[in-house]
């Protein structure tokens, strides 16, 4: 998929431990998340294992410093990161070591933007960017799909049919079939 870009994909906590204690049904995630990932053509995926919806147990700093060490070695020219709407409290904490590790002053960072998370747990999303997705969609679904536990039934909002709605609309919203839709947070133009 991504022949233009080398990607780093970090997840930033374990993702289940707050919802699971078997370790074998943690390991099916981590493995789908690999396997997704290589369709998709990320070229590496660094784990954390902070603990699952409990990142305010970990001190800020911490945070901080480990995604600070990741864009010290990556170099990112640009970072998505959870969106600030967002009510989950990891997504917020996120969001904001984000801020702290992509700071002009101190890292590669031109481009900060927040993407749109699915879900009725969140602020209204109001998007700036627009990317246009149509040729790549089929792939997203596929990975998504790798993701047994979190594809639901719709109307659920990880359910397919909801995954696609919320593409058409987006792209409905700047002439396009199917678009993501993206919060620009910061933009240094050289």
């Amino acid at each position: 998929m991504s022949k233009k870009n080398k990607i780093l994909l970090c997840i930033v906590t374990d993702g289940t431990t707050a919802q699971y204690d078997d370790k074998n049904k943690i390991k099916v995630r981590r493995d789908a998340c690999i396997q997704s990932s290589k369709l998709l053509g990320i070229s590496k995926v660094k784990f954390l294992d902070f603990p699952d919806m409990g990142l305010d147990t970990i001190s800020q700093l911490e945070i901080n410093k480990e995604l600070e060490k990741i864009i010290e070695v990556f170099k990112p020219k640009i970072v998505y990161t959870t969106p600030s709407h967002d009510l989950h409290k990891d997504h917020q904490l996120v969001f904001n070591s984000t801020l702290v590790a992509t700071r002009p002053f101190s890292s590669s960072v031109k481009q900060l933007l927040s993407y749109e998370s699915p879900g009725p747990v969140k602020k209204p999303f109001r998007p700036t960017v627009y990317e246009n997705v149509e040729k790549e969609f089929s792939y997203k679904l596929k990975a998504f799909k790798m993701y047994k536990s979190e594809v639901m039934d719709f109307p659920h909002p990880r359910s397919i049919e909801a995954i696609e709605s919320l593409a058409m609309q987006r792209g409905t919203e700047c002439a396009l079939k199917k678009a993501e839709a993206f919060q620009l947070i910061r933009n240094i133009v050289d």
